[in-house]
């Protein structure tokens, strides 16, 4: 199997369909619920739902033992698709000091198509006002990676608030500063090209100004062989 086919499928296979209110806290630990569903190869008529929790965690000390087990309750994907991962997120992880864990609580089969079953569910989540939980598609074979992206995506999308929190309190470092900054701002523009090809030429001139072009390589060239 290709490690990198099997990457970009689930990454372009993974949509929010509803999204939670509640952005990452910048201390402590943030709990998120999410229903994922998936539609079934050859069965149009059925689709899996699986619902579980994931949690952001920003430790108070950061140690070796911390880098190393980022993501846990991942299943063995995370692992066999490391260099996938640092090729989309590298730099931006290096930037969000959380780890992940996942627990996967419940699974079942709807005998109903996926778009059903969503509007369904989505009804139920407004009707509750459940502002910590996620609905999500993705592929049925790498649900775990679906996870891990809209966790991760999450999480870069509240980085800007929590930023903002620690320099408020006097624990943002200053001399990081800049580069945060800079890293927050090309990790937006590859959201931006992710979700609108158009700006993937803006991307590649933002990383050329900055002169961090050969840090992102991998991960700008393998964003542009998904759009081909």
């Amino acid at each position: 199997m290709n490690n990198e086919s099997f990457w970009l499928d689930a990454m372009r296979g993974t949509r929010i369909l509803k999204p939670p209110k509640h952005a990452i806290a910048t201390f402590g630990s943030t709990t998120l619920r999410y229903v994922l569903l998936s539609m079934i190869p050859d069965q149009p008529d059925c689709c899996r739902l699986r619902e579980g929790e994931v949690t952001a965690q920003r430790p108070a000390i950061l140690t070796p033992e911390f880098w190393k087990n980022r993501f846990e309750g991942f299943g063995d994907d995370v692992r066999a698709y490391h260099e996938e991962i640092e090729k989309n997120y590298g730099e931006a992880l290096k930037g969000l000091e959380y780890s992940f864990r996942n627990d996967l609580k419940t699974t079942s089969l709807e005998h109903a198509a996926l778009p059903e079953v969503a509007d369904r569910t989505r009804k139920v989540m407004e009707k509750e006002d459940a502002p910590r939980t996620a609905l999500l598609e993705g592929p049925d074979h790498q649900w775990s990676l679906s996870i891990m992206k809209f966790i991760v995506d999450t999480s870069l999308r509240s980085f800007p608030g929590n930023v903002r929190e620690l320099d408020e309190r006097g624990l943002f470092n200053p001399e990081r500063h800049a580069e945060t900054r800079e890293r927050f701002e090309i990790e937006k523009l590859f959201q931006e090209a992710q979700a609108d090809r158009a700006r993937i030429p803006v991307l590649a001139e933002r990383l050329k100004k900055a002169g961090v072009f050969a840090a992102y390589e991998d991960r700008f060239f393998a964003l542009v062989g998904s759009a081909g």
